[in-house]
């Protein structure tokens, strides 16, 4: 039995599985994690209970309070619209003049 693990292809193969493990139980940990901080988000109503605390307590401003709650409602409205990466440009026209 020990003259099997002797051979370097053996040995190479033996590390190769024993790496492709750590790495799938890397991943298995990484998953659990991300998977776990996922829920740890605020919901947008505690926000906005947060903001209306730290605006009575006089944190911020009523124009912070605004400015904050406008800019909340419209990623909540349409958060594909305002993410840059996911939405088309809709700002050009293609040019249909011909010359």
């Amino acid at each position: 039995m020990s003259d099997v693990f002797t051979n370097p292809a053996v040995r190479a193969g033996a590390a190769v599985v024993v790496l492709c493990v750590l790495i799938t139980g890397g991943f298995y940990l990484l998953s659990i994690f991300r998977d776990y901080a996922a829920h740890d988000r605020e919901t947008s109503n505690d926000g906005l209970s947060n903001l209306r605390e730290m605006k009575r307590r006089g944190d911020i401003s009523e124009e912070e309070f605004r400015t904050i709650q406008a800019t909340a409602e419209r990623r909540t409205a349409s958060p594909a619209e305002t993410d840059d990466r996911t939405s088309p440009d809709t700002t050009s026209t293609p040019d249909t003049t011909s010359t």
